[in-house]
């Protein structure tokens, strides 16, 4: 499916800090909801990246499921990664849920982009 082809493009470039991946993968209307409760627009949360002050040290998606929505796709998993936020090392286990909707000009699979995130924390 290619909602899962887009995830785990999205996993890799979270992983390696691709900037330019995620900027074709991610809406400009993006809302990004973390674990934690922070909200994020696209700027900022490639903005994070970008400084470094938020760092993927490892990152694994499980459990992925896919449903339809319209023209869209809703993925739910679950998120594993060890993550340096402002210099400190923290591990980040969640249940996530993330829609992707066609978009002129999408780098992702059949032109999706990821509109939105939400995260739950759940424990390891």
């Amino acid at each position: 499916m290619s909602a899962l082809i887009a995830e785990e493009q999205r996993r890799q470039a979270m992983l390696n800090g691709d900037i330019a991946a995620l900027d074709g993968l991610l809406s400009d209307g993006l809302v990004y909801v973390h674990s934690t409760g922070a909200r994020d627009s696209k700027t900022t949360y490639l903005a994070k990246l970008a400084s470094g002050s938020l760092k993927y040290l490892s990152l694994s998606f499980e459990d992925l499921q896919v449903h339809a929505a319209g023209l869209g796709h809703v993925v739910t998993g679950r998120m594993s990664a060890d993550v340096s936020k402002d210099g400190q090392s923290k591990a980040v286990r969640s249940l996530f849920m993330t829609v992707w909707m066609p978009e002129s000009g999408a780098e992702g699979p059949q032109g999706l982009r990821m509109l939105a995130h939400q995260g739950t924390p759940c424990p390891a």
